[in-house]
C-alpha cells in the first residue's frame, strides 16, 4: 500500500507570523492607467479580469522587517466588437512589514505569507486607486469585488451601465 504524504496547511505554517506581524508603512511603487474608450456605451459589454502576485524583497533579520512587493493587474476587456481593452490599470504596492526580533521564520514561511498576506493587505489600496482612476478617465464608478483567495479573477458584467 502506497503511504500518502501529508499537506500542510499554508495558514497553519504562517500562523505564528500572522499573529504576530505589523503593518509599518505600504506605499505606491508604480502604476500605469489608460483607457481606449469615452463611456461605458462605448465599452459595451466588458469583462473584468484580476491578476495579482506576491513576492518577499528584504528581509533584515536583525530589525525583523521584511518587505512585500504586490502587483495587480486589472483589466476590462471588451466582449464586442473589438475584444479590446477598454480600462487597464497596473499597480504595485511596497509593503514594509514589522516583526518580533526574536520571532524566528524561514524564508518558506515569508514567501507564504506574502502570497496569502501581502495581496490580501494591498487590496483595499488597489480598490481605491482603480476607483478613482476610473472616476478621472469621466466612466462609471467600478465596485471592484471582494479578495479572494487565488491568482486571477474573472467578473462578468453584462450591460454597460454595469461598469460601476
Amino acid at each position: 500500500m502506497k503511504q500518502q504524504s501529508k499537506k500542510i496547511d499554508p495558514l497553519k505554517q504562517i500562523a505564528p507570523l500572522i499573529e504576530a506581524v505589523q503593518i509599518i508603512d505600504i506605499r505606491l511603487v508604480e502604476a500605469s492607467v489608460a483607457t481606449s474608450v469615452r463611456s461605458a456605451n462605448e465599452a459595451g459589454e466588458v469583462d473584468l479580469t484580476i491578476r495579482s502576485s506576491a513576492d518577499v524583497k528584504e528581509y533584515n533579520k536583525d530589525t525583523g522587517m521584511f518587505w512585500v512587493l504586490v502587483k495587480i493587474k486589472t483589466q476590462l476587456i471588451q466582449r464586442e466588437p473589438k475584444k479590446g481593452t477598454a480600462v487597464f490599470v497596473n499597480v504595485a504596492f511596497e509593503i514594509k512589514y514589522g516583526l518580533p526580533k526574536e520571532l524566528e521564520v524561514s524564508q518558506e514561511q515569508l514567501n507564504t505569507f506574502a502570497k496569502f498576506n501581502g495581496v490580501f493587505n494591498a487590496w483595499p489600496y488597489w480598490r481605491e486607486f482603480v476607483q478613482s482612476m476610473v472616476a478621472r478617465m469621466n466612466l462609471p464608478t467600478l465596485t471592484l469585488p471582494m479578495f479572494r483567495f487565488g491568482n486571477a479573477t474573472k467578473v462578468r458584467r453584462k450591460k454597460p451601465t454595469e461598469i460601476q
